[in-house]
């Protein structure tokens, strides 16, 4: 009778053991799984950016608050294997802004050979055509370029509702004008 509980006990150990064996492994797995969704950065001082390490392709948006870019030293920016491929460059906001550096960095970036984007910053307030018309009076676009860019960021209060039609209605203009869909960016 001692021999089979002594049995039995062991059974429990060993059970006891696998199942915190397999939970530990799960654990890990699921650890190890949630990291590596996260993108992982590493800085590059020059141009006090972080830039994520997961990606095979890199960018950046700029606009007035950046001031005067070197866009040749950007372009030869790399760290660790990374290099910046493209830049979206703020063109326009609302109905009649345009970014004061935009014509500047606009020309300066292809010379640079750097790929380039024009993006308007939407304004939820204002008639998405008017806004539209505004970008295309702005931004002329060049083979090689990247499709126009609608950045969206706040509702201002605009139902939900309005907004769509407000944004749908800048990408139907942009997208019969350029002859390309344009890229949403929020």
């Amino acid at each position: 009778m001692a021999a089979k509980k002594r049995n039995d006990r062991l059974w429990k150990f060993v059970l006891i053991c696998i199942l915190i064996s397999i939970s530990v492994m799960m654990t890990l797995w699921v650890w190890d799984w949630w990291l590596s969704r996260k993108a992982h950065y590493t800085r590059y001082d020059e141009f006090g950016i972080d830039i994520p390490v997961n990606y095979s392709v890199h960018g950046i948006d700029v606009s007035k608050y950046q001031q005067v870019i070197d866009w040749t030293s950007v372009k030869a920016m790399e760290v660790e294997d990374i290099h910046l491929s493209f830049a979206f460059i703020k063109a326009t906001e609302g109905n009649v802004n345009e970014d004061r550096f935009f014509k500047r960095n606009w020309k300066n970036a292809r010379a640079a050979g750097i790929t380039r984007g024009a993006y308007h910053f939407f304004l939820a307030t204002k008639n998405g055509k008017t806004q539209a018309e505004n970008f295309i009076s702005t931004v002329d676009l060049e083979t090689g370029d990247m499709p126009p860019v609608l950045d969206v960021e706040q509702s201002y209060g605009v139902p939900p509702e309005k907004l769509r039609e407000r944004v749908k209605e800048w990408l139907i203009v942009i997208e019969n004008f350029y002859k390309v869909k344009p890229i949403i960016y929020t």
